[in-house]
């Protein structure tokens, strides 16, 4: 990885900082003024070096499109969508209602925590959504 952050001038303090010399958990590396695109190509790189590290990585947005963010996490998954200054990824209603509308929510709902109605109210507030999500431009039986 720190060849990888050396390639790319990746420094510690948001890029104002020395490069490292040893990566240490929860500490944020940053790099200075930097490419379109670059977020994607650092991740390519932590990857082939170190297939096993989780990482997030955003690319603050430059006007007038939005940043990158890049989660990785092995084995569980990785989560690439547009992001805002703070590193927040932006995911559409449309990307998220589908997720939540499966079986997996409705399985969900079947715990203990729906006897104290906190995941019945999650459900009735996702199922809402989903309602919202049909009526939008573009999505399937909108009118």
């Amino acid at each position: 990885m720190l060849a990888a952050f050396s390639a790319r001038q990746v420094t510690t303090d948001y890029g104002y900082g020395s490069p490292p010399e040893h990566l240490e958990l929860g500490t944020v590396y940053g790099s200075g003024e930097v490419p379109a695109g670059s977020a994607r190509a650092l991740a390519d790189a932590l990857i082939a070096t170190a297939p096993s590290a989780a990482f997030v990585i955003w690319q603050d947005p430059s006007r007038p499109v939005n940043g990158a963010y890049i989660g990785r996490v092995p084995e569980v998954g990785d989560l690439e969508a547009e992001c805002n200054v703070h590193g927040t990824p932006l995911i559409s209603l449309r990307e998220v209602v589908p997720f939540f509308s499966t079986s997996r929510r409705v399985a969900q709902t079947r715990t203990e925590d729906n006897a104290a109605g906190r995941v019945q109210h999650a459900a009735e507030v996702l199922d809402a959504l989903a309602e919202l999500a049909r009526h939008l431009p573009g999505s399937p039986g909108a009118a």
